[in-house]
């Protein structure tokens, strides 16, 4: 999602009449308009940047291989 795109969707949200809080259950990932990931996830219903990319990868669980 381009960072336009993120600004509509904010913009558009913001307007509805009656809205829930949104719980940003679906993300994308943040470009600029020269194609360039800004490192920040949007949700895709409210536009709200939710997390950075470096803070989404500290959060994970690790894995183990056995």
């Amino acid at each position: 999602m381009t960072m336009n795109q993120a600004v509509a969707l904010r913009i558009k949200w913001t307007q509805q009449a009656v809205r829930s809080p949104c719980m940003h259950l679906n993300l994308e990932v943040e470009w600029n308009e020269a194609a360039i990931p800004m490192g920040n996830y949007v949700c895709i219903l409210c536009g709200e940047p939710v997390a950075q990319r470096y803070l989404a990868a500290q959060q994970l669980p690790q894995v183990s291989s056995s």
